[in-house]
């Protein structure tokens, strides 16, 4: 009678030839379905100018008013009395934050003195207005 001989070592083989095509599946799945949150902030038309400067939106906190009186900070309805404990809270988490007018060119400018002067009690002394290129 003939003797068989077992393998005791099985070959264990992860075939990697299709794995680039399956992460590129991937990235695309993940390019195509996911969605990017545009700011929405209130309607307002910007006033112009020559020059500006760029402000990294992590370290801003953007203040809307519409034309109608409507105040907003970054998306979120708010009164005037309301600002100084909503900026003292960005405050202690970001002590280096920056707040952003981003106003209608006809607000009334007394709304904008209140706003300021919530910004001082609130020691956010460092504020930006946003403006739109002139050209």
């Amino acid at each position: 009678m003939a003797k068989i001989e077992r393998k005791t070592k099985i070959a264990t083989e992860i075939p990697n030839a299709s794995m680039s095509d399956i992460a590129f599946l991937l990235l695309i799945f993940f390019m195509v379905s996911t969605t990017f949150v545009k700011e929405k902030g209130l309607r307002v038309n910007l006033p112009r100018a020559v020059t500006f400067q760029k402000i990294n939106r992590r370290n801003a906190a953007t203040i809307y008013v519409s034309q109608s009186g409507i105040i907003s900070i970054d998306d979120f309805a708010v009164e005037t009395g309301q600002i100084k404990y909503i900026m003292q809270k960005k405050l202690a988490e970001n002590p280096g934050i920056i707040t952003c007018f981003r106003t209608d060119k006809d607000a009334d400018y007394g709304l904008m003195v209140d706003i300021m002067n919530e910004l001082k009690k609130a020691q956010a002394l460092r504020v930006s207005f946003e403006v739109k290129k002139l050209f």
